[in-house]
């Protein structure tokens, strides 16, 4: 071949070579372009102080963008409608969802950072609440407790008993008396998980800082909370421990119907009383590191977390900081409230 005839060729050849990484390059920008849109479109959710900033048409946007680029996590709910909720001085738009399987009502949560535990001089302070802090993904919750009528849905599926409470009068009771183990066994059926210890005090807070989620005003409970109060038995009453309020909330010795106290500020119900709920945390030191995007924290321990107060417990174990621990076995007043992890 002629030296003219080979240098033409290799020129030919270094310009196709030189457009060909020209289309590659353009491609990869393009997809990078794509995706740097979807996390603009999600970035309020990575920080809720920027998410209480929205207004209902940006929340519906952003639960509409959630829903697209969580499209596995999302597959099992369908969207309902944004709705404003205030609680103990904190306010935020929310998107509720309804979650197919089980017919329970989710809302999507912001992410970001919140410290965790109580502060020193918090009133009746436990040594186990150590203030620190956890940075989250944003995630799913239901927002009250696991219903019996959720739970006999699923059932047969998770090879559990449909009806193991001992509460009757309503199926949209939250279900109790059921083990750690068998709620792990419905869980799996329905697709969902149980929300971290950390997960659970943030959307429980619900951007607020004080005791309770409404305020540190314990009387205000009593729009709030299922509690033990001055209906319940008088034995209860005029017991040493003093596990009763000094208010009337009209339940005595006996759950409520989910839901049927006010909500926080993220739409959650029952955060403070009704039944303890479990969480998938080992109970372990605060010391022990939080996974970032959950806060999960494992360890040795042969005991499981629970949160939230219950029928027949005081404001004290009611608060916000809390923690309860227990082997996972049945208690008439612990249950669960379900959760979604977005990765």
């Amino acid at each position: 071949m002629h030296f003219k005839d080979a240098a033409l060729l290799l020129i030919a050849g270094l310009s196709a070579c030189t457009a060909a990484e020209d289309e590659n390059r353009q491609a990869v920008s393009e997809v990078l372009g794509v995706h740097r849109t979807v996390a603009d479109s999600l970035a309020p959710l990575k920080a809720r102080a920027e998410y209480a900033a929205l207004d209902d048409r940006a929340v519906e946007s952003l639960a509409r963008a959630a829903e697209a680029h969580w499209s596995r996590e999302f597959s099992g709910f369908s969207y309902q409608k944004v709705e404003r909720f205030s609680a103990g001085g904190a306010s935020h738009w929310i998107s509720i969802w309804v979650h197919e399987r089980t017919g329970l009502e989710f809302v999507l949560l912001p992410g970001g950072k919140f410290r965790m535990g109580s502060p020193a001089e918090e009133l009746d302070r436990q040594d186990d609440e150590l203030q620190h802090w956890v940075t989250l993904d944003p995630f799913l919750i239901a927002r009250a407790e696991c219903t019996q009528r959720a739970w006999a849905r699923l059932a047969s599926e998770a090879g559990v008993a449909p009806d193991p409470s001992r509460f009757e009068g309503s199926d949209l009771l939250p279900v109790s008396s059921v083990s750690l183990h068998d709620i792990k066994s419905w869980c799996r059926a329905a697709h969902v998980s149980l929300p971290t210890e950390a997960q659970w005090e943030f959307a429980c807070r619900a951007g607020t800082t004080s005791a309770w989620t409404m305020g540190d005003d314990r009387r205000e409970l009593a729009r709030f909370a299922n509690l033990g109060s001055a209906d319940c038995p008088q034995d209860w009453i005029n017991a040493d421990v003093k596990i009763t309020e000094p208010w009337l909330d009209g339940y005595g010795n006996a759950l409520s119907v989910a839901g049927s106290f006010s909500a926080n500020a993220f739409g959650l119900y029952d955060v403070h009383g009704n039944v303890r709920e479990w969480c998938r945390d080992d109970y372990v030191a605060y010391e022990t590191p939080a996974a970032r995007g959950t806060g999960l924290r494992t360890g040795n321990s042969r005991l499981a977390v629970a949160r939230g107060g219950s029928f027949n417990g005081t404001a004290r174990i009611a608060r916000s900081a809390e923690r309860n621990s227990d082997e996972g076995i049945l208690h008439r007043h612990f249950g669960f409230r379900p959760c979604v992890d977005l990765p």
